[in-house]
């Protein structure tokens, strides 16, 4: 990448958290990393393992001869308890301010959780994809686009809540939501990686589900 296109932009902090299956694995880095190129990281990021993420990020910062230091990545343990309180909050909070405070002080934030419990009785889990952007061209953007549910095995009864909400600052507002029958499935594969990639133009029901199943 050329200086020329960097050699304006200031040092900024990046993280990407991807959670499932009781982990979640993180990537810390400080660098100058352009729009369009910022872009394809997040976009190489589908089909990928959650825990190959940190490699994938690495390799593409590598390859595409971009600007980094203090490159960092970490697993700890994510309980249902959590991802569903992170869930619930982007669906229900009129602010974004305390996702910030768990999540640090990172300029560019992308974040994908996928939880499910199963037990005899119920399925319970959680769907989100969520970003915090900070381009020069204005204040912080919002993205966030999560369900819960809950299906009961003996009547195989499903219900959730799902929500497209967005926010320029720190206040969200809801673009899209529905309450009753689950919009992403709650057995099967749902592309979380392909839904945060494309999370900035989607604004409807029908759009999350084009781009989370294939």
């Amino acid at each position: 990448m050329s200086g020329k296109v960097t050699q304006f932009m200031k040092t900024q902090k990046y993280r990407f958290d991807f959670g499932a299956d009781g982990k979640l694995y993180t990537t810390i880095f400080h660098g100058k990393i352009p729009q369009p190129e910022l872009r394809g990281m997040v976009s190489s990021l589908q089909n990928c393992l959650y825990g190959k993420t940190p490699d994938v990020i690495f390799s593409y910062l590598k390859l595409h001869h971009l600007e980094f230091s203090n490159f960092h990545s970490m697993e700890s343990t994510l309980g249902k308890d959590r991802a569903m309180g992170w869930a619930v909050y982007l669906l229900h909070s009129d602010t974004y301010g305390k996702m910030e405070e768990r999540l640090g002080d990172a300029d560019f934030h992308y974040a994908v959780v996928d939880c499910q419990e199963n037990t005899q009785a119920y399925s319970e889990g959680c769907y989100l994809a969520a970003t915090r952007t900070a381009w020069d061209n204005g204040g912080p953007q919002h993205n966030a686009i999560a369900q819960t549910y809950l299906c009961h095995r003996e009547t195989c009864e499903e219900c959730g809540y799902f929500a497209i909400r967005k926010a320029i600052g720190n206040v969200l507002y809801t673009i899209d939501s529905s309450e009753g029958k689950p919009v992403l499935p709650t057995f099967g594969c749902v592309d979380m990686a392909a839904l945060l990639a494309e999370i900035e133009t989607i604004n409807s029901k029908e759009d999350a589900i084009k781009a989370a199943i294939k």
